[in-house]
């Protein structure tokens, strides 16, 4: 999932934020991306967003997370806040904005290690290569938070009757990633639970990459060679990110040349 915009010096390449903890290493045509890159564009910054978890308490703002109460049954939501970390930065978990308990409830049940952008950040940090990102946490968190009460609450309730999905579908997008078979990824997309619910595509993926499309063609004219690093899932599917752009691309081979 590595392609060259037409006619430009931009890349886009298709990442896993999260690896299984079973498949730690990354692959080649990672590294060759990034060495290609003279400077990086990756999707937000996830420590700025840490900060807009929780609920604000003026008047007015988005209800917290114990709104959803209602929309679990007492089981779910039983067992839900017994899988919740007790402490640390994820915890009341009352506390929580609702989106913020949808984003952050699956990875309670999977076994993982940081995927593409954390080892890319570092690697640039530690080599002074640029980077920017396509959106702040602000823009992040306005787009979920359109996400329907209602729809978060199906998505939990989903969970709870089916803990081990979350692993699996990570383990089976995973392998059709490393495959480059950006069809499988989409078809893996559409069989979870989550994204079958009214707003959650919307919020999470279509919503997101008509806006980023809008700031990437103002990068189309750098002279810079330029890779733009995001989920496979905006890569996939309709009203994905090429398709909002526009513009041709050209699939990437490992061991091309600049």
């Amino acid at each position: 999932m590595y392609f060259q915009i037409t006619g430009t010096h931009v890349r886009l390449l298709g990442s896993m934020h999260l690896f299984p903890a079973t498949s730690r290493r990354m692959p080649p045509w990672i590294g060759e991306a990034y060495d290609w890159a003279e400077t990086l564009v990756l999707e937000s910054s996830p420590p700025a967003i840490l900060p807009l978890l929780r609920s604000s308490p003026h008047a007015g703002a988005q209800p917290d997370a114990s709104h959803l109460e209602p929309l679990l049954s007492s089981d779910a939501w039983n067992r839900l806040q017994a899988a919740w970390p007790v402490d640390g930065p994820l915890a009341p978990f009352a506390d929580l904005r609702p989106w913020a308990a949808l984003i952050i409830a699956p990875t309670l049940f999977q076994h993982v290690v940081e995927g593409v952008e954390p080892r890319m950040l570092r690697s640039a940090i530690a080599q002074r290569k640029p980077y920017q990102f396509l959106e702040t946490a602000q823009d992040v968190a306005a787009s979920l938070e359109t996400i329907p009460l209602e729809a978060i609450g199906a998505a939990l309730a989903l969970l709870m009757t089916d803990v081990d999905e979350p692993q699996r579908t990570l383990e089976s997008m995973h392998g059709a990633w490393l495959d480059g078979d950006t069809a499988c990824v989409q078809r893996i997309a559409t069989e979870s639970p989550m994204f079958n619910l009214p707003g959650i595509r919307e919020a999470i993926l279509d919503a997101r990459n008509r806006a980023w499309a809008a700031r990437l063609t103002a990068l189309l004219g750098r002279a810079e060679r330029t890779l733009v690093v995001v989920g496979a899932l905006h890569l996939s599917g309709p009203g994905n990110l090429i398709e909002c752009l526009g513009r041709p691309v050209e699939p990437v081979s490992f061991g091309a040349h600049p």
